[in-house]
């Protein structure tokens, strides 16, 4: 995977949970959200291979941005082993309506897929996004919240034994290594 410039790495293993962790840290008051306008949504999208060429208006980015709210508070409930609020689902499930609206049914190879076009500008981001939490919460034993001190992303364990416990082992697994092991030193 290779980081680019301005967004942070694609560690959720779905892309709805990538979409999320679009803000870092989770916890804490330094949050520094990577979605600040219809232009880095639709870069975003590029970058992490949901849409291309997507012209996204204003009205439409607070859409996405109350969206990934709602999948971050229902993900988060899930890693947690809670229950989701009942308007995160009902949201949910209304975006995910609203962006099959726009939905075409497509040839790919010798099956069939829905599809957005571009052309339907923010539905065409939000569709993969919504079919990806679709498929992510038809296993939530595989949803978890990193634990690192600083971070609170949601990420999908697709370890062989689900025993993935961090978001990435080489930034929030490194550095909770390396603080156990500076406690140690000093005790």
């Amino acid at each position: 995977m290779i980081a680019v410039p301005g967004f942070p790495k694609l560690h959720g293993g779905a892309p709805a949970l990538n979409f999320v962790d679009t803000v870092d840290p989770r916890v804490g008051d330094a949050a520094e959200d990577f979605l600040t306008s219809p232009e880095s949504l639709a870069a975003w999208a590029q970058h992490a291979g949901v849409a291309r060429g997507v012209r996204v208006t204003g009205a439409a980015f607070r859409r996405a941005i109350d969206l990934r709210e709602a999948l971050y508070r229902v993900f988060l409930a899930v890693a947690r082993g809670d229950r989701p609020a009942p308007a995160d689902l009902t949201h949910v499930h209304d975006e995910h309506a609203r962006a099959f609206a726009s939905a075409q049914l497509a040839a790919d190879g010798d099956a069939f897929r829905y599809d957005v076009p571009s052309t339907a500008g923010v539905d065409a981001i939000l569709w993969p996004l919504l079919e990806s939490a679709r498929e992510v919460l038809a296993m939530p034993h595989r949803v978890k919240e990193c634990p690192g001190e600083d971070c609170g992303w949601v990420f999908l364990d697709t370890s062989r034994n689900g025993t993935r416990r961090w978001c990435s082992m080489g930034s929030c697994g490194s550095r909770e290594k390396m603080r156990r092991y500076r406690a140690r030193v000093r005790g």
